[in-house]
C-alpha cells in the first residue's frame, strides 16, 4: 500500500468502521495494517494511545502468528481477552491486497462477544469488497515506506474537525 493510495482507502474505510462501532456497540475500534499502520479509527483520546495500541496489536498479531506456525496449529481467526468490565477482541481481515487487523475494546455491560463476532464478519466482507482494496500491491522501497510512516503519523496526529479521534 503506498501512500498515494492512503487517502482514498482512509475515506473508503470510514463508513464500514463507523457502521460497525455502532451496530456492534464497542466503545473504541481500530483497522491497522500488519505492520501497524493505521487505516481507520474510533473511539481514542490520543495520537499517543493509537500507536501504542497500533504498535501493540501488530507485535500480537506477528507473534500469535509465529506462535500457531511453531505448533504446526494453522493460522488463527481471532483472540479475545475477557476483562472484569472491558474486553479485547483482534481480529484479521482478509482482503485481495492485503491483511488488515482490527482492534476493538468493548465494554461488558454494552456489548458482548457474539456481537462483536457477527459484526465483524460483516465489516470483513465491506471491507473485502472495497474497489481499493482490489489492486495487487505494488513493490516497496524504502522511501515508498518513508512516504506511507510520513503519512500514517500525519493522520493521526493532525485532528479532523468534527470527527471523534
Amino acid at each position: 500500500m503506498r501512500s498515494t493510495d492512503l487517502p482514498r482507502l482512509v475515506t473508503a474505510l470510514r463508513v464500514p468502521i463507523e457502521t460497525f462501532v455502532r451496530e456492534s456497540r464497542v466503545r473504541m475500534a481500530l483497522l491497522i495494517t500488519s505492520s501497524g499502520q493505521v487505516l481507520a479509527q474510533h473511539g481514542f483520546t490520543s495520537g499517543y494511545e493509537v500507536m501504542n495500541v497500533a504498535s501493540l496489536a501488530a507485535a500480537t498479531h506477528a507473534s500469535s502468528g509465529a506462535l500457531a506456525e511453531l505448533i504446526q496449529a494453522g493460522k488463527w481467526n481471532h483472540l479475545h481477552h475477557a476483562g472484569q468490565r472491558q474486553q479485547l477482541f483482534l481480529a484479521t481481515l482478509e482482503t485481495p491486497q492485503s491483511r488488515l487487523i482490527l482492534v476493538v475494546l468493548f465494554d461488558s455491560e454494552s456489548s458482548s462477544l457474539g456481537l462483536v463476532q457477527f459484526f465483524f464478519g460483516q465489516l470483513a466482507q465491506r471491507v473485502g469488497e472495497l474497489p481499493e482494496l482490489q489492486v495487487s500491491p505494488r513493490s516497496a522501497d524504502q522511501r515508498s515506506f518513508e512516504l506511507d510512516l510520513e503519512a500514517g503519523l500525519h493522520r493521526v496526529f493532525t485532528p479532523e474537525s468534527g470527527s471523534e479521534a
